[in-house]
C-alpha cells in the first residue's frame, strides 16, 4: 500500500500525458537547470534543522505539442516530459539528499514568441537516502520512508536566445513527503529559484491557431463537480495501513478566460483516525467518537483548457475528533477525458504538513 498509491497518481500523470496527440511537427527539447533555495520551518519541532540552504540540479527531456489537437487542450502549446531532480538538502548527515524522477504537464503561453512564460505541475517518487530513525536520526522529522513522492509547481520566464536554445528563470514550489503513509511525515516544503537552459533538436514552425468563436470552455459560467476520492495512510504510529475514502461536491463561477472562483462541500472517513479513537479509548457519551467528517472550502480554480489546478482552503464543520486545525489546505489538479467525466489527485495539508494524497474520480454538470 506504501508505494500504491503513488503509482495510482504517477499512472494519472502518464495517462493524461499520452492522451495528448503525438504530431509529426512536435519537438524534442532537453533541457539542464540549477536550483538554490530554502526550506520553509512549518514547526517548531524542525525549525533547528531548516536552517541549510538546498541546491539541485536538473536534467529533463521535453516534447514541444505542435498540433492542432495539443494547442485546444489548453489554447496554447503545451509540453510534457520527463525529469530528474536531485537536491543536497545541505545537511548529509541528518536530511541527506533526494533523488526525484518526475513526469509533467507544462502549458506553455506564447511558445511561437521569443519572450514566453510556462507553468508546470509535476509529480513523482522520490528516494531519499536519510530518513527518520528513532536511534540514529531521531532530528530528521521531514521524512521517514525511502520512497516518497515529490509535487512540485513552477513559474518560468523563458527567453529564446536563438532559434534552438532558450535561456530559463524558474520559481519552484516543492513539497516531498509519503502522503501520509508513514509517521513522522511533516513534509519538506523548499522554494527553489533556478536557471538554466534548453536546446531545440531541430527549429520549430509554429501555425498561427484561432479558438473557433463557437468554442467556449464554460459558455454557462456556472459548473457543477461532484467526485468521490480513495487512498491510504497510516495510524499516528505509523504501524498499519487504513482506508480513506469520501465525496465532494464543488460549484464554480468563470470569472476570467483562465479563472473560476469555487465553493465546496466534502465528507470523508478516515480509518486511521478511527484507529487512533480506538487505541486512546476516546469516548463521548459512553461511545468512541465519530471519526468521519464534513468540511466546506472556498478555493481559486486555474482553467487551461482540459486541466484545472485548484488552491482551496477548508474548514471542518463536523469533526467531533480534535484535528490539528480547524483549517487545512487542498491542491489538486484535474483532467477532463470528455466534457462530464474527470479524473484527478488532490492533497491535502494542515499548513505545510501532508495529511494524505488521494485518487479521485467525478462528473461535471
Amino acid at each position: 500500500m506504501r508505494i500504491q498509491s503513488g503509482y495510482i497518481l504517477l499512472l494519472f500523470v502518464l495517462t493524461t500525458a499520452g492522451k495528448i496527440p503525438v504530431h509529426s511537427q512536435n519537438g524534442i527539447i532537453p533541457g539542464m537547470k540549477v536550483h538554490y533555495g530554502f526550506i520553509i520551518p512549518h514547526s517548531s519541532a524542525i525549525r533547528d534543522i531548516s536552517t541549510s540552504t538546498p541546491w539541485g540540479i536538473e536534467a529533463e527531456w521535453n516534447w514541444q505539442l505542435m498540433s492542432r489537437n495539443a494547442w485546444n487542450y489548453c489554447y496554447c502549446f503545451p509540453r510534457t516530459g520527463v525529469s530528474f531532480f536531485y537536491i543536497n538538502f545541505g545537511n548529509p548527515e541528518i536530511l541527506g539528499n533526494s533523488y526525484a524522477p518526475y513526469v509533467f504537464i507544462e502549458p506553455v503561453l506564447g511558445a511561437e514568441k521569443k519572450f514566453n512564460s510556462s507553468l508546470r505541475f509535476g509529480f513523482g517518487p522520490a528516494f531519499m537516502d536519510k530518513i527518520y530513525d528513532e536511534d540514529t536520526n531521531p532530528e530528521n522529522l521531514f521524512y521517514s520512508t525511502h520512497i516518497s513522492f515529490i509535487v512540485l509547481l513552477n513559474i518560468s520566464m523563458n527567453y529564446r536566445i536563438t532559434k534552438r536554445m532558450e535561456l530559463r528563470l524558474s520559481g519552484y514550489y516543492n513539497h516531498i513527503s509519503n502522503g501520509g503513509l508513514k509517521n513522522p511525515n511533516k513534509g519538506i516544503n523548499f522554494p527553489t529559484v533556478t536557471l538554466g537552459l534548453d536546446y531545440r533538436l531541430r527549429d520549430l514552425l509554429f501555425e498561427k491557431y484561432s479558438k473557433p468563436e463557437s468554442v467556449t470552455p464554460h459558455p454557462d459560467k456556472w459548473f457543477f463537480d461532484i467526485a468521490s476520492f480513495g487512498t491510504g495512510k497510516t495510524d499516528i504510529k505509523g504501524k498499519q495501513y487504513f482506508a480513506v475514502f469520501g465525496v465532494t461536491a464543488t460549484v464554480m463561477r468563470v470569472i476570467g478566460r483562465l479563472s473560476a472562483l469555487s465553493l465546496a462541500i466534502e465528507g470523508t472517513i478516515d480509518n486511521a483516525d478511527k484507529a487512533e479513537i480506538e487505541r486512546k479509548e476516546i469516548m463521548e457519551n459512553g461511545e468512541f467518537v465519530d471519526h468521519k467528517y464534513v468540511a466546506a472550502l472556498i478555493g481559486h480554480e486555474l482553467l487551461i483548457g482540459r486541466f484545472i489546478f485548484s488552491t482551496r482552503l477548508g474548514a471542518y464543520v463536523y469533526s467531533p475528533f480534535e484535528r490539528m486545525d480547524l483549517l487545512y489546505q487542498r491542491y489538486g489538479l484535474t483532467f477532463h477525458v470528455t466534457d462530464w467525466l474527470f479524473v484527478g489527485t488532490n492533497l491535502k495539508a494542515h499548513r505545510h504538513v501532508a495529511d494524505f494524497l488521494d485518487f479521485r474520480i467525478g462528473v461535471s454538470f
